[in-house]
């Protein structure tokens, strides 16, 4: 099951060319990736975090760019899990517009105990949620020119 949020890309968003900036892409995947938790938990993702005391960090990240979102674009940012384990998980997400894949990314996340960071295991309710969100992974970004393969 894949989790879907939209986002415009607003003045502020795209360089002076009117192409979304980069580092903004990562914003609309951890916005995706709180409303995920908000629709599921049906509260806030900082109540998710309090109640917990599981904390989310990235421990690894990828993306790829395949064409331009633009100013004034209404996109789609979809979510899903491709790996989930006891203690991470690599969330995907999909950047669409119309249908037309503009991005790809993989953030692999780790549970971490939010007061004595230190790593944790997903308590069970986080983990059966996550559990509803894994799907195959058929259109990954290509990392391979990263490890210079």
């Amino acid at each position: 099951m894949r989790f879907v949020k939209e986002a415009r890309v607003r003045f502020g968003h795209a360089d002076p060319a009117g192409i979304a900036y980069y580092p903004r892409f990562f914003e609309w995947f951890h916005d995706a990736f709180e409303s995920m938790f908000e629709a599921a938990f049906q509260q806030s993702y900082a109540e998710v975090l309090a109640s917990s005391e599981c904390g989310f960090p990235a421990v690894q990240a990828a993306c790829e760019w395949r064409r331009p979102a633009r100013f004034g674009d209404l996109v789609q940012i979809e979510v899903f899990i491709s790996r989930l384990t006891e203690r991470s998980a690599t969330f995907e997400y999909r950047v669409k517009k119309e249908g037309a894949l503009l991005a790809t990314a993989s953030v692999k996340v780790a549970g971490m105990h939010l007061s004595q960071h230190r790593p944790m295991a997903f308590p069970p309710n986080i983990r059966t949620v996550f559990e509803r969100y894994v799907e195959e992974d058929r259109d990954h970004p290509d990392t391979s020119r990263l490890r210079g393969a």
